[in-house]
């Protein structure tokens, strides 16, 4: 199974049916027909294309007429320029393969795949020249105008280009340590030199590391679990007391669940709720992994579930995802509609109302998203305030990735006084 075939297979379920890219790198992780390697460059090809996809169809586009050529073949194309300017690849080896996968998809194309790519090895194609130079940063990395001005008109323009920056750096693998399951001491003594570990500068018990240990024994034996470090900071703030009362109301793939169970030392009670069916096996999943044993979980709309008091509440409310876009770069090449973003500001806005009708007088509630999003952070939060005097702020922080290796993520901690 050729590489470079299975990168342009997945790319075009990405920009063709909307499918998400690491579901079906993933899929290809269970594979036996490649090796290691080709697999990790799949993934390289795959994730870098995506990434920069902006900006390979501006190149591509100023030799071809995208309108009459085969999308399987602008894809090709696109693959082509990102090994040959962004990772450096030898031009013969790239376009030979490249004309005989076009001669598999239509003989017809590859006279032009090979003409066209022969002429995308020149460097003073790749130069972005156009009208508008506000947008040449953007484009030249990959990024969408609109965004990038959301982003500068939210905050600022060094902000915005940090953030795209940052994006485009492939990102280490954040492991939590499950304290349930055994110690730090005897962890780090055991784990840490041999999976070359590096501590986090967020949380003590957090790591990042380069390797996949998804197969390895420290994931198996539930020592460990995949889970960035802004979302377990989010779990971390809120920090729930032993034999505490605690509600997730949105509760998949069940990072920030189980963390708060370890926080709890698997005291009191987590009531925890999924709107999506499918993801409650998944749960299922961690939470035995890992140990945990003080969770009580229900496949339910969390708009639709009844009003008990709880002492802790846990709102990772969905969102349009921007922070995570180095982790799902598709997320930058959508943009929501103007109905869209006020469907979703105002299904948050449901969301903290049932959270606040679960509250009782010292209840604390942690709202958190993993966007970077004015309308669906700070101004969705001002709005909660200003309809609820009895809530106060006691923490709230916006992280564009940078601070520490991690996620775009916001969190906002409040308390019913």
């Amino acid at each position: 199974m050729s590489a470079r075939k299975e990168a342009l297979r997945i790319l075009f379920e990405v920009f063709k049916n909307n499918k998400f890219s690491n579901k079906l790198l993933s899929n290809l992780k269970q594979t036996t027909a490649m090796s290691k390697e080709d697999i990790a460059f799949v993934f390289k090809l795959v994730y870098g294309t995506i990434q920069y996809k902006i900006y390979l169809e501006y190149v591509v586009n100023k030799i071809i007429d995208s309108n009459k050529t085969d999308l399987k073949i602008q894809i090709l194309l696109w693959m082509n320029l990102y090994q040959l300017k962004f990772l450096k690849a030898k031009a013969y080896y790239v376009i030979n393969e490249a004309v005989d996968i076009a001669k598999s998809i239509n003989k017809n194309y590859s006279g032009l795949v090979n003409k066209v790519s022969k002429i995308l090895e020149d460097e003073n194609i790749w130069e972005v020249k156009i009208k508008n130079k506000q947008n040449v940063f953007p484009l030249e990395n990959g990024f969408p105008f609109w965004l990038y001005k959301k982003i500068e008109n939210d905050y600022s323009k060094e902000q915005a280009q940090q953030f795209i920056l940052h994006s485009n750096i492939e990102s280490k693998i954040s492991l939590r340590l499950n304290t349930l399951k055994i110690s730090l001491e005897d962890f780090e003594k055991k784990y840490f030199e041999k999976y070359k570990l590096e501590k986090s500068q967020l949380i003590e018990y957090f790591y990042l590391s380069n390797k996949n240990i998804i197969n390895q024994e420290i994931f198996l034996e539930g020592y460990v679990t995949v889970q960035d470090q802004m979302s377990g900071y989010a779990s971390y703030i809120l920090a729930p007391k032993e034999n505490s009362k605690v509600l997730d109301m949105c509760s998949a793939p069940g990072g920030k669940l189980t963390h708060l169970a370890q926080i709890m030392k698997n005291t009191g009670k987590i009531h925890a709720y999924e709107l999506q069916e499918n993801k409650i096996h998944l749960i299922k999943q961690n939470l035995s992994r890992l140990g945990v044993k003080n969770v009580i979980l229900e496949c339910k709309n969390a708009l639709e579930i009844e009003e008990e008091k709880y002492d802790f509440i846990l709102l990772d409310a969905p969102c349009s995802g921007y922070g995570v876009i180095r982790q799902k770069p598709e997320i930058k090449l959508k943009k929501y509609s103007e109905q869209e973003n006020e469907e979703l500001v105002l299904l948050q806005s449901k969301l903290l109302e049932k959270a606040y009708n679960c509250t009782n007088k010292g209840t604390e509630i942690l709202y958190s998203t993993c966007t970077i999003n004015k309308k669906e952070n700070e101004e969705q939060i001002n709005n909660f305030l200003l309809k609820h005097k009895d809530i106060e702020k006691i923490y709230e922080k916006v992280f564009f990735g940078n601070e520490y290796d991690n996620d775009g993520f916001y969190i906002c901690k409040m308390k019913r006084i």
